[in-house]
């Protein structure tokens, strides 16, 4: 009891200050105070396995903790439906393939097809004809003003047929069908669907001989080379959240670990749990990461150049932090100011000139405690 009784004195003397005898902390040097300053000979630090390092400069900051998840952004999924009616001819592509931008992923076939081609071809007749009466009926017009009447109704006529015939013209060239070639008189039995992105087909929703309409998908494709992080920041930490921050992210369970920035929030906050959703868009070259998982994400608040010492190297003793620094042979307990923490390093908050060039112990703390308790 009596050691333990020693060491919180030795903390206590160097966590005050007197007229005679100026704190040695992160500010100015002060004078060596014998009660936390102790001696080992070279065996004693090989023993306790002694190893020192220098406060170094590094990249700091503080972070903020969230959970999310991964998920393909709207314009990377496409799903494709018919534009008319048909019955599956042939399915091209599998769950779990990959198809370009372009590819024939069905064959469709239906007897209104066949009609919708023949009332093209009537429709461009029409237009035609049409389109001569208008002509005709303008020129008697010049000859005879009795004749305005009928010029004027050649012309609707002739701009009604050709809306049905444009109509009719971009449902097919919509389908993929060269008008031209109708338009020699050879029809097309069976439509295509296209792929309009390339990616992997997530989803197949039919089968052969099925009819298949406009409101039914028959593929789904995903893109997921480019994926959205989608987390939760509480209603209370958001207005430290900035366009452009860093985040360092990966999934929950321990591994790989990814960067990113914050490149959209939110502008409401959820009832249910006082959250904002924060987004960012990530490649995704390796495939690693996959839509649907759960992330842990660190958001970099702050973040400035400062120096700073591993973890381990910092004593704690009632909420007063301290380090020893070696001097030869001898180890001296120095209180310190610390900020943020990164991984296994701390920030030193005004660290004196003294503190930065100085040997900090970053391996055998706890010898050099027990060492200080036993001296008492």
């Amino acid at each position: 009891m009596k050691k333990i009784i020693y060491l919180a004195l030795s903390f206590a003397i160097l966590s005050c200050s007197s007229k005679q005898t100026e704190e040695i902390s992160t500010g100015d040097a002060k004078q060596e105070d014998s009660k936390g300053i102790i001696t080992l000979t070279a065996e004693q630090i090989e023993v306790a396995q002694i190893k020192t390092g220098k406060a170094t400069k590094q990249n700091i900051s503080e972070t903020l903790q969230c959970t999310g998840s991964i998920e393909i952004p709207p314009e990377n999924i496409a799903t494709i439906s018919p534009s008319i009616s048909g019955f599956v001819k042939d399915l091209n592509y599998l769950e779990g393939d990959w198809v370009s931008k372009g590819d024939i992923l069905a064959i469709l076939e239906h007897p209104d097809f066949i009609k919708l081609q023949q009332q093209y071809l009537e429709a461009k007749s029409q237009v035609e004809y049409y389109q001569e009466e208008y002509k005709r009926q303008g020129e008697l017009t010049v000859e005879n003003a009795a004749s305005i009447k009928k010029m004027q109704k050649a012309k609707a006529d002739f701009l009604a047929s050709e809306a049905i015939y444009k109509s009719l013209k971009a449902q097919l060239e919509l389908l993929g069908v060269n008008t031209s070639q109708i338009e020699k008189g050879d029809f097309v039995n069976e439509f295509k669907l296209i792929a309009p992105i390339s990616g992997v087909v997530s989803k197949l929703n039919t089968n052969k001989g099925k009819l298949v309409g406009q409101e039914n998908f028959v593929y789904e494709i995903a893109n997921d080379k480019t994926l959205y992080l989608h987390f939760k920041v509480f209603e209370k930490d958001i207005s430290r959240v900035n366009v452009g921050q860093k985040i360092v992210f990966g999934p929950l369970k321990k591994g790989t670990k990814y960067e990113a920035i914050v490149q959209r929030i939110g502008i409401t906050v959820d009832n249910t749990d006082r959250s904002t959703m924060v987004h960012s868009k990530i490649e995704n070259k390796n495939k690693s990461l996959k839509p649907g998982m759960f992330i842990n994400a660190s958001i970099y608040l702050n973040e400035r150049e400062s120096y700073t010492i591993p973890e381990e190297a910092i004593v704690e003793y009632e909420g007063v932090y301290f380090v020893f620094i070696q001097n030869k042979n001898s180890f001296e307990l120095v209180k310190i100011e610390r900020g943020a923490k990164q991984d296994a390093f701390v920030e030193l908050i005004n660290p004196s000139e003294n503190l930065i060039k100085s040997d900090i112990v970053v391996n055998g703390n706890y010898y050099l405690q027990s060492k200080l308790q036993s001296e008492g």
